[in-house]
């Protein structure tokens, strides 16, 4: 079963400056933070039933970054809300 996925405008915006970010840092970093962001998205489309933090929203945490998907699923479709790295502050709205 396969679900569609629904990125909001923030969490584009929020990869693109983890990208940007991760580049200055080192070359090729910001390629390899993309790649497992795309893994990310995949494994929602597959299974998104991870665990619920603050209900309705569930976290994916990323591979070898300190970042996790914020997102929610509503029927078949997956709706991801923001991409957060896990050491800065929590969004009131979307928890821990």
């Amino acid at each position: 079963m396969s679900f569609d996925l629904e990125l909001k405008a923030v969490a584009i915006a929020q990869a693109a400056k983890e990208y940007a970010y991760y580049e200055r840092k080192s070359s090729g970093l910001g390629e390899r933070f993309i790649a497992a962001l795309v893994e990310g998205y995949g494994t929602l489309k597959q299974n998104p039933f991870f665990q619920v933090r603050k209900a309705p929203y569930r976290y994916l945490k990323l591979r070898k970054f300190p970042h996790r998907l914020i997102y929610e699923v509503q029927g078949q479709s997956v709706i991801v809300y923001q991409l957060r790295h896990t050491k800065r502050k929590s969004h009131r709205k979307y928890g821990p």
